[in-house]
């Protein structure tokens, strides 16, 4: 299993912003992908982060690298990430790899 997690840290005032994106980027998968297990995201709710600005995070779960290959080139995400500069000051993602049910 792959797992791809990124924390955003939006330019002030583009929270709702980065929510609808958020949101679009998922809606895109509705259909499903083949090796995308689960994405998720949300309103960060941990003091920690957001004591340093970073207000969401979302959650890619793929069974494999190739999985992952095919969502980072699918059309939803291409747009997401046209959008991003807009709305981030900062982000940041961490991959790796885990066992089922780790």
């Amino acid at each position: 299993m792959l797992e791809h997690y990124v924390i955003f840290k939006p330019l002030p005032g583009k929270e709702s912003g980065l929510d609808t994106a958020c949101a679009e980027l998922a809606a895109g998968f509705t259909d499903g992908l083949p090796g995308l297990v689960e994405l998720s995201w949300g309103r960060n709710t941990n003091r920690s982060g957001l004591d340093r600005g970073f207000t969401h995070g979302c959650l890619g779960r793929f069974t494999d690298a190739e999985a992952f290959k095919r969502y980072w080139e699918h059309p939803a995400h291409a747009r997401f990430m046209g959008v991003l500069d807009g709305l981030c000051e900062d982000r940041f993602a961490i991959d790796y790899e885990s066992e089922p049910g780790d």
